[in-house]
């Protein structure tokens, strides 16, 4: 079984299209041939994938098992460690994958109100008509500089208030309570709870909501030695 972490491992993966990306924000289309089975990945950022054409199969580590198929898409949280399939169906898998950082969250949730209940963090999503021409749209473009953070950043934030069209309370409750979660969390349990994964600690820096810098600074302060360090111990 094949280990990958969510986004940045597909920006070399075959058949990805990078449409716009920045860091561990980005849009990405991805058609495929063939099959991929038992894939496991670590999601570093927010994620919604939208299938165009073929099934897709998430089981999470809590033992939630959710199916989407065409025209369907799935909101799944920074910090899910997921088991994949992506499966055709007749013809080649075509799917988007879009993710989204801490930053593009607290930005498109500051301004709405939300009386937060107990939600799944991993939700299926309703898939406005707009969220689909948004896609279509954006296929076609031909961006000059596609790692334009700026222009990214306004394509997300578009593309979270078209999701929240038909999806408004429980999509802004799965986000607010992921990021409570990971209020709630601090370096020590984040490192412990995945040192047994292949992670750079470029990876455990997002998954903290940090700058890379200011977790090293943090983590030096607090454990008298670096990350690196840490883990090899």
């Amino acid at each position: 079984m094949d280990f990958y972490t969510l986004p940045q491992a597909l920006y070399t993966y075959q058949g990805i299209t990078q449409i716009l990306s920045h860091g561990n924000n980005c849009i990405l289309h991805k058609k495929l041939d063939h099959d991929i089975i038992d894939a496991e990945a670590l999601i570093i950022s927010h994620s919604v994938v939208y299938i165009v054409n073929g099934k897709v199969k998430i089981n999470t580590y809590e033992g939630e098992e959710i199916i989407i198929g065409n025209g369907e898409m799935l909101f799944m949280p920074r910090d899910s460690y997921v088991i994949s399939d992506y499966l055709r169906d007749g013809d080649n898998m075509e799917v988007f994958l879009l993710f989204f950082d801490h930053d593009i969250v607290m930005k498109f949730i500051g301004s709405l109100v939300n009386n937060t209940h107990e939600s799944s963090t991993l939700c299926k999503l309703n898939t406005p008509k707009n969220v689909t021409l948004f896609l279509e749209n954006i296929h076609q473009m031909n961006f000059h500089n596609y790692h334009d953070k700026s222009l990214l950043e306004l394509k997300l934030l578009e593309f979270l208030h078209l999701i929240s069209e038909e999806n408004k309370e429980e999509f802004i409750a799965s986000l607010t309570l992921s990021e409570s979660n990971k209020k709630k969390r601090d370096i020590t349990s984040i490192m412990i709870e995945h040192c047994d994964k292949n992670l750079t600690v470029a990876d455990f820096a997002a998954l903290s909501g940090k700058s890379l810098s200011t977790f090293n600074r943090e983590f030096k302060q607090k454990f008298n030695k670096t990350p690196k360090q840490w883990l090899i111990k």
